[in-house]
């Protein structure tokens, strides 16, 4: 038995009968005082918003509101994980602002398939399972865990219609989306089988995936870069997602990658402390890649 999975079935029916402002005031103390306690965890978001803030130099007050900003907007957004596993379609929908929906459905016109790259960045479940709720047919490359976490996170994700495949059987999800014409979701941004190849990103040196740049390039796969993130404003949506028009790339694997990761940079420059990686990620320089 998983101990951390048993604490978000928990808080799932935590989630299920309390009010939304208070369930958010609870999410967002935890997230507090996970911050104030973890100082590994801490420390390596803390590694991030330097790489983040590198050219502005950013001092000790903004790095600590930054740091302490992730860590609660990440408990807000695993309270909304949480919500996933019992709202309705019509809620998912309504709670969510998109900009550049259209552009998902303008790449599937072309029959063969779409490829939606995301981050971690704001609340990635809940956009695939926002365009799953409006009715396109997603698919979703999804890390390998523990069983019992593995099989929590597969009925949140997929009761809205969206499919799913373990990275480890990444060539069977490509083959399914381009034969049906579906999208497929990928987060880029980390090397989850630790395969990757070495990219410039921000100041430092990270992994991505190896691979996907030349399986997009050779079926000529169009692609959309997305992401949905918390609404501070809150006056319309509690989240708001952006999609990009759709590109069928025609140069190189390595000018792919570094149009990739660009795009990264500016959506994290925009929302840096919704960038949720909690992990030793940056290549320290000298070591291997």
């Amino acid at each position: 038995m998983n101990p951390v999975a048993q604490l978000q079935k928990i808080g799932v029916g935590l989630a299920h009968v309390m009010p939304v402002k208070l369930a958010d005031k609870i999410a967002t103390g935890i997230g507090f005082l996970y911050c104030c306690f973890f100082k590994t965890k801490r420390r390596y978001i803390e590694r991030n918003l330097e790489h983040i803030f590198s050219n502005e130099r950013i001092d000790s007050k903004r790095l600590n509101f930054f740091s302490k900003k992730t860590f609660t907007n990440f408990a807000l957004t695993m309270t909304d994980f949480f919500r996933l596993a019992f709202m309705s379609k019509h809620d998912i929908v309504e709670s969510a602002e998109c900009i550049g929906y259209e552009n998902v459905e303008e790449a599937l016109v072309q029959g063969r398939g779409c490829i939606l790259i995301s981050l971690h960045l704001g609340n990635w479940d809940y956009g695939g399972a926002y365009l799953a709720a409006r009715g396109i047919p997603m698919t979703a490359l999804v890390e390998v865990t523990d069983d019992e976490m593995f099989d929590l996170y597969t009925k949140h994700r997929e009761r809205t219609g969206m499919k799913t495949y373990p990275v480890t059987r990444a060539g069977y999800a490509f083959l399914d989306i381009i034969k049906n014409n579906r999208v497929l979701a990928i987060l880029a941004d980390r090397d989850i089988m630790k395969n990757g190849i070495s990219v410039r990103f921000f100041s430092g040196k990270r992994n991505i995936p190896k691979g996907l740049a030349e399986m997009i390039i050779r079926k000529k796969l169009p692609v959309v870069f997305a992401y949905m993130v918390l609404n501070a404003t809150h006056k319309r949506a509690r989240y708001l997602g952006v999609i990009e028009s759709p590109v069928v790339f025609d140069g190189d694997a390595d000018a792919f990658n570094r149009l990739m990761v660009s795009k990264f940079e500016k959506f994290i420059r925009k929302y840096p402390d919704q960038w949720f990686v909690f992990h030793p990620e940056w290549i320290e320089e000298g070591a291997d890649a």
